[in-house]
């Protein structure tokens, strides 16, 4: 059997009663064919499936904190609830790109968890400190999706409703927030996942 044509067929039909010997089963495993036996008269010849070429995306990590549930107070406090809202939002969005089929620009995708961990393990007297955030080299708005999701783009529209009400519930309690760059980043943040899936959905 020749390669070639091993490698163009759905399958391969074999005379009834043909056996394969080990060499040939080797010769099938080197290269990467999976065997389904059917009635005996034919086998079933099917590539593996080729490796996503966005693959790198499982290896990103969002970050997360302990809950300390002798301390269910400070768990329930506005900042925790805000930045665990910012998380969850964030792992919707990779849900979302990691259902893309063409290859996803890796910078900009490893710039964006950057920023997006910094918000989300900055502590009560950080968030006041007015540190910069890079949400300038965030590009959102720049990934053109292949393929679009719509009912998780859509329920990663919703999110930015539940960031703004978190937000405000922290607002209410520590009004200074409001002039924080901490703030500010989360803003513009919401504001460019509002207009990427707002762009999508209107295409």
């Amino acid at each position: 059997m020749r390669q070639n044509k091993l490698a163009n067929q759905d399958q391969l039909t074999l005379p009834r009663g043909t056996i394969l010997t080990p060499a040939a089963r080797s010769f099938l495993g080197e290269h990467r064919v999976k065997i389904k036996q059917t009635n005996g008269s034919s086998i079933d010849v099917q590539s593996k499936k080729t490796a996503s070429p966005n693959s790198w995306l499982e290896t990103l990590r969002v970050a997360t904190r302990t809950v300390n549930f002798g301390q269910l107070a400070q768990e329930s406090s506005p900042l925790i609830r805000l930045q665990q809202t910012l998380r969850e939002q964030f792992l919707l969005l990779l849900t979302v790109i990691d259902k893309q089929i063409g290859v996803i620009d890796q910078s900009q995708m490893m710039t964006m968890a950057e920023f997006v961990n910094e918000l989300l393990t900055k502590s009560f007297d950080q968030v006041l400190a007015n540190e910069d955030y890079p949400i300038d080299q965030v590009k959102l708005t720049d990934f053109d999706l292949s393929k679009a999701p719509l009912l998780l783009v859509q329920q990663l529209q919703s999110s930015v409703g539940q960031v703004a009400f978190s937000l405000g519930d922290y607002i209410q309690v520590q009004p200074e927030l409001r002039q924080a760059t901490y703030c500010r980043a989360i803003i513009q943040w919401q504001n460019q996942i509002q207009a990427w899936t707002q762009k999508i959905l209107e295409r």
